[in-house]
C-alpha cells in the first residue's frame, strides 16, 4: 500500500481553485467568447468535468449525461452546442460530487494499470494515477484559460 496523501491533497487544491472561479461570476459573462477566443468559461468548466472523468473511468461514462462529450469534450466549442447546455450551478454540484466520487473510487487505486497506455507527445501514462495527476495539470491549464477570459470580459465589458 502506498500513501498518496499529497495527491489527494493536491486534488483539493486544484478543485477548490476551479470551484473558486464560480463565486461572484455572473451568468451571461459565463457564456461570453471573447474575440481571439474559441470557448467561454462555462466550456471551461465542463471540459475540465469532461476530460477528468475520462481520465479516471475511461469509456465508463456513467457518472455524467452522455451529452457532455459533444458539449464538452476535446475540440468542441460553444459554437456548435445543440440542445440544453448545463446551468453554472449544476456544474458547481458536478465538480464537487466527481471529487469526493474519484476520491472514494481510486484512493487505493492509483498504482491499477490501465487496460492499455494513453500516449500523449510520445509519453506512455501506464497507471490511473499518471492519468490522475495528467488531469490535474490539465485542470491547471484551464484554470489559467479562465483567469484570461476572466481579465478579457473585464476589459471588454467595462
Amino acid at each position: 500500500m502506498h500513501d498518496y496523501a499529497f495527491v489527494w491533497k493536491q486534488y483539493d487544491l486544484v478543485r477548490g481553485i476551479t470551484l473558486a472561479v464560480l463565486k461572484d461570476l455572473p451568468t451571461e459573462q459565463a457564456d461570453i467568447v471573447p474575440e481571439g477566443f474559441s470557448n467561454n468559461i462555462r466550456w471551461n468548466l465542463g471540459h475540465i468535468l469532461t476530460v477528468q472523468e475520462s481520465c479516471m473511468y475511461g469509456l465508463e461514462f456513467t457518472h455524467l449525461p452522455a451529452s457532455y462529450k459533444t458539449l464538452f469534450g476535446p475540440g468542441t466549442k460553444p459554437a456548435d452546442w445543440q440542445g440544453e447546455v448545463p446551468p453554472l450551478s449544476t456544474l458547481a454540484e458536478q465538480l464537487e460530487e466527481q471529487k469526493e466520487r474519484i476520491k472514494r473510487t481510486f484512493r487505493e487505486r492509483l498504482n491499477q494499470e490501465l487496460p492499455q497506455p494513453f500516449v500523449l507527445r510520445n509519453t506512455q501514462m501506464t497507471t490511473l494515477g499518471e492519468m490522475f495527476v495528467f488531469s490535474l495539470f490539465h485542470e491547471g491549464m484551464h484554470i489559467s484559460t479562465i483567469n484570461t477570459l476572466k481579465k478579457a470580459l473585464a476589459i471588454t465589458h467595462s
